[in-house]
C-alpha cells in the first residue's frame, strides 16, 4: 500500500492516476473541503481516508499498513493571504509526515519541493549542489519548500529513505483556476498584451509523476533531483501558447515600470472584489530574470526522455479546443 497526500492537487491527482495504472494499491487523504472530482473515473479503486497532515492523529491513522508514501501536500501563494497557511502546511506538514514515517517504519518517502527551494540567481546555471542563501529574489513560498527538505534530511539523519524531487514550473491540465489554464485562457481571450524577458524551467506534470515513482521504486536515498525538461524564457512560453490557439502572442515586453503599475492595478482589483492578488511583487521580480536550471543529474540517473514543451502545450491546447466545442 502506498500513500499519497495531497492528491486533491494538480500533481497528485496525476501521480494517483499514474499509480493506479501501474496496478499499485493506493491509500489517499483528504480533508472534508477537498474535491476529488479530477479522480472520479478512478475513485472506485483508491483507499479513501479522512485526516490532514497538520492532524497528527489523523495522519498516524492514515499510515496503518503503508509501506511507501508519496508527499505532494502543500500550499503554493505568492500573496501575503497565503503566508500563514503556507508556512504552517509545507513546514510543520511536512515534519508531521517524517515523524510519522519514521514511527510507522514506512520503507521509503518520496517528498516533492520545487526549484524554488533550491534559491541560486539570475544567469548562473543552478543545480542541486547551489547553495542556497537569500536574496531578493528569494519568495515565501521558496523559504517554506527549502525549510521543509530541511525536515527531509532531518528525517534521513534519523534513519528515514527518502528522496527529494525539485519540479520546476509544471505544465498541463488542472482545474480551470490554476496557473496553467489561466495563462492559455488568457492568451486565447487576448487578455495578455504583455510577456516578461525571464526565464525559468518548465516540465509536463506526466513526468514529475513519472519521476516520483521511478524514484520510490529504485535505490536512491538522500538524494535531491532537479526535474525540468528545458529552461524557456516566458516570451517563448506564451509564443508557443499563442501558436498552438491560433491567435496572435503578448506582443510588449513588461517592464518595471509597466510591472509597478499593474500591481498596484492588481492590488485594488483585489481590495474591492475580495479576490487573491493574481500579480504580486514576489511573482513578477521573478518572472523578470533569467533563472536557468541543470537536469542532467537526473537524466543521468535514469537515461529519461522528457516530453518536449511544445508537444504538451499543443496537447493542453487540443484539449482546451475540444473541450469548448463540445460545450458551445
Amino acid at each position: 500500500m502506498v500513500l499519497v497526500t495531497g492528491a486533491s492537487g494538480f500533481l497528485g491527482g496525476e501521480l494517483v492516476k499514474q499509480l493506479v495504472a501501474q496496478g499499485e494499491s493506493v491509500r489517499i487523504i483528504r480533508r472534508a473541503s477537498s474535491s476529488l472530482t479530477h479522480l472520479q473515473s478512478i475513485i472506485h479503486q483508491l483507499d479513501i481516508v479522512e485526516a490532514d497532515i497538520l492532524d497528527i492523529p489523523s495522519l498516524e491513522n492514515a499510515c496503518e499498513g503503508v509501506e511507501k508514501i508519496y508527499h505532494c501536500a502543500a500550499v503554493i501563494g505568492y500573496d501575503s493571504s497565503y503566508y500563514n497557511a503556507m508556512y504552517k502546511c509545507n513546514i510543520e506538514g511536512t515534519a508531521n509526515v517524517v515523524n510519522v514515517a519514521l514511527s510507522k517504519n514506512i520503507q521509503k518517502l518520496i517528498h516533492v519541493s520545487s526549484i524554488a527551494a533550491i534559491g541560486g540567481k539570475p544567469n548562473e546555471l543552478i543545480t542541486e549542489e547551489t547553495k542556497w542563501e537569500k536574496n531578493e529574489w528569494t519568495t515565501h513560498y521558496g523559504i517554506t519548500k527549502m525549510l521543509a527538505e530541511r525536515e527531509i534530511w532531518r528525517g534521513i539523519q534519523e534513519g528515514l529513505v527518502a528522496a527529494i524531487v525539485n519540479p520546476g514550473i509544471i505544465v498541463g491540465i488542472g482545474h480551470e483556476h490554476k496557473s496553467t489554464m489561466r495563462i492559455f485562457k488568457n492568451i486565447q481571450q487576448q487578455k495578455m498584451p504583455f510577456y516578461t524577458n525571464g526565464i525559468n524551467g518548465f516540465i509536463a506534470v506526466e513526468d514529475v509523476a513519472n519521476l516520483c515513482i521511478q524514484l520510490m521504486n529504485s535505490d536512491v536515498n538522500a538524494a535531491r533531483f532537479i526535474a525540468i525538461e528545458g529552461n524557456y524564457s516566458f516570451k517563448t512560453y506564451f509564443n508557443s501558447i499563442a501558436t498552438a490557439l491560433q491567435v496572435s502572442p503578448p506582443k510588449r515586453a513588461l517592464n518595471k515600470t509597466l510591472g509597478n503599475f499593474f500591481l498596484l492595478l492588481d492590488y485594488l482589483a483585489s481590495l474591492f472584489t475580495n479576490r487573491k492578488r493574481g500579480l504580486t511583487k514576489e511573482n513578477m521580480t521573478v518572472s523578470m530574470e533569467a533563472f536557468t536550471y541543470s537536469n542532467e543529474k537526473i537524466k543521468q540517473q535514469f537515461n529519461y526522455t522528457f516530453q518536449p514543451l511544445q508537444e504538451k502545450i499543443n496537447q493542453i491546447a487540443q484539449q482546451l479546443t475540444s473541450y469548448e466545442r463540445s460545450n458551445s
